[in-house]
């Protein structure tokens, strides 16, 4: 921790890289990272309950994508939202753009995952909710990754640049699948994007349904391939 020549408060300073984070920045994203856990955790609890007390293992294979989804988002505070604020100190005039745009939507994440979570407790029939939710997550991570990709190529930092060019089109990959998967099943296609906006089931999603099993392979993909692709750049083992 070094003092600031200008401002007079600490920041933070990586010597391998150069990167610098003022001290109230950082305590900043400590507490995003506190709300945005408690949120993640209080929805994987929420589902990992609901399976067990069911006693119903038809539910078990949402509590698997619940598990991997859980791994790979828990880094997004300390990936996405930290990458943000390094951009930001780079660049002043991008301040405002971590607290209006990249915490509201970090937030948004947790209450997607949560919703996603709470609809395993509705039973087998529920499974299209958990899935809709699941969807709208990977929807708005791909606008999250997307704006930070280009705010790294605007300001010349492109050292994970492709990193998040691969989780976003690992995303928008699975979306497509998921969209052709509900085509070919519901055989309306049209009625995919209602996954978005309905309060309505315009069909059952349960175990016994082929669609059932077609979303929970493209998900667990999804899932797979996000961690086999990026799983060093999660941890911090940057090559």
């Amino acid at each position: 921790m070094e003092q600031c020549g200008i401002c007079g408060s600490h920041k933070k300073i990586c010597h391998a890289c150069g990167a610098e984070l003022h001290k109230r920045f950082d305590d900043f994203i400590v507490r995003a990272e506190v709300i945005y856990a408690i949120f993640m955790a209080w929805g994987y609890a929420s589902s990992a309950e609901a399976v067990i007390k069911a006693q119903n293992w038809g539910t078990f294979p949402l509590l698997v994508i619940s598990t991997f989804i859980l791994i790979r988002f828990f880094f997004a505070p300390t990936r996405n939202l930290y990458t943000a604020a390094l951009l930001a100190e780079k660049r002043k005039e991008w301040r405002w753009i971590v607290f209006i745009f990249d915490f509201p939507i970090l937030i948004f994440h947790s209450f997607a995952y949560y919703t996603m979570c709470i609809a395993v407790a509705g039973g087998n029939e529920n499974a299209y909710r958990f899935f809709q939710w699941l969807i709208i997550l990977l929807s708005a991570n791909i606008i999250w990754l997307i704006s930070i990709a280009v705010r790294m190529r605007i300001s010349s930092r492109h050292k994970h640049f492709w990193t998040f060019i691969k989780w976003c089109i690992n995303n928008a990959v699975s979306i497509v699948l998921f969209y052709a998967a509900f085509s070919i099943f519901s055989g309306n296609a049209g009625a995919f994007f209602e996954f978005f906006i309905t309060k309505k089931l315009p069909f059952v999603v349960n175990p016994s349904s082929l669609i059932y099993w077609a979303f929970f392979w493209i998900a667990l993909i999804n899932c797979c391939l996000d961690v086999i692709l990026t799983a060093s750049d999660y941890l911090g083992f940057d090559t």
